[in-house]
């Protein structure tokens, strides 16, 4: 008997390890001892992601656009902000929009919607550019909206002109010799405002820039370019006021925003996740932590309180969040920051506004209530 209560046993302890470690026992039984409390003072905290108007103090925050891609910004030379956001058409041929981007190819079909708002973010005049697959390349390049492939510019951000005029094409016959290609590319480099090159088959380039007030193409087709310099930005696809490195990897800043503060983590779901293997290899299992991690934004005496759903992981490198809780997850700001970009804050002088996001594809409007 006693050996029969002892296989009995052993068979109880092998299957209750089994269940720990594959049939999700250890997160049932963590999830159980989950008993913390959102403390009261958290508990009037507004979830960013609504659409309604969230007042603190004497100011406001509302979510002014949401967009298919990212959305773009800049402050042009007369001072206004430009926005450029960007959304699947409903108002052209269903069947192609359907189709269209199939299978991770390029999407042509698309509307971009270009925003001019003055310094208390009041939109002053907006313009509509619908892409299609003959004509999708309308990009922004400083004060200017341009399109290399068919040539043309617009000067609707300093004046609010949506006409097409053209640039001056040089060299589109590749007549030009190797030395009076050099010498303008050369030129080009040291004295336009901007420009973008753009390679094409073998030596083949092109060069569209702006210098002395107009607008050029250059083409080029000499070997001894081939390997020249190339703009630092493609000035069509990264215009953000939150910086070069938004939404992509960078150093730790840790007074990159000092007005924000994460203060608390409310863990509220523990999940187990087991990734196959191919090839023989081992499967691997980890944990996350899914809750909502809690922030204050200050801006002039007022603070704004809101929360974000966020997860972490027990993996490297996020392994540190994974451990922390409650309002020990404000040691970790800079960290959280450089691993997450749990959200974004533009401010300037000349402003009566600022921009706020968490997502690259979303842009809140922060203003003083009149």
């Amino acid at each position: 008997m006693k050996k029969i209560l002892l296989i009995i046993g052993a068979v109880l302890l092998l299957a209750v390890v089994f269940l720990y470690n594959f049939g999700g026992l250890d997160v049932y039984l963590l999830n159980k001892m989950n008993t913390s409390k959102l403390p009261e003072k958290y508990k009037s905290y507004k979830d960013i992601n609504t659409t309604d108007h969230i007042t603190f103090g004497h100011h406001e925050i509302k979510l002014m656009w949401n967009s298919y891609e990212t959305i773009q910004h800049f402050i042009s030379s007369d001072g206004n902000v430009i926005i450029v956001t960007s959304e699947i058409p409903k108002d052209r041929n269903q069947k192609e929009i359907e189709t269209d981007g199939e299978m991770g190819s390029t999407r042509f079909y698309i509307d971009y919607h270009f925003y001019k708002l003055d310094k208390d973010g009041n939109i002053i005049d907006q313009y509509t550019y619908k892409a299609t697959r003959e004509n999708w390349k309308e990009l922004l390049f400083g004060d200017f909206i341009v399109n290399y492939e068919k040539k043309y510019y617009k000067t609707w951000i300093k004046d609010g002109d949506t006409l097409r005029k053209p640039m001056i094409i040089l060299n589109e016959d590749l007549k030009w010799g190797e030395d009076e290609q050099v010498n303008l590319y050369h030129k080009i480099i040291e004295e336009a405002d901007g420009y973008l090159r753009d390679s094409k088959s073998g030596s083949e380039g092109i060069i569209t820039y702006y210098m002395n007030g107009k607008w050029y193409q250059f083409f080029t087709n000499t070997k001894a370019l081939k390997n020249g310099y190339f703009s630092d930005r493609n000035p069509g696809y990264n215009n953000s006021l939150f910086g070069k490195q938004s939404f992509s990897e960078r150093e730790l800043q840790p007074n990159r925003y000092p007005n924000i503060m994460p203060v608390y983590f409310q863990r509220k779901e523990l999940d187990k996740f087991t990734s196959s293997a191919s090839g023989g290899a081992i499967s691997s299992t980890s944990k996350t932590w899914t809750g909502d991690l809690y922030f204050q934004l200050m801006i002039k005496g007022d603070t704004l309180k809101f929360k974000e759903e966020m997860s972490f992981k027990e993996d490297f490198p996020t392994e540190k969040f994974y451990n922390t809780k409650g309002e020990n997850i404000s040691k970790l700001k800079a960290e959280i920051e450089k691993q997450y970009f749990p959200y974004f804050y533009f401010e300037d002088k000349n402003l009566n506004f600022q921009l706020f996001t968490t997502r690259q594809s979303k842009l809140y409007m922060i203003k003083p209530i009149k």
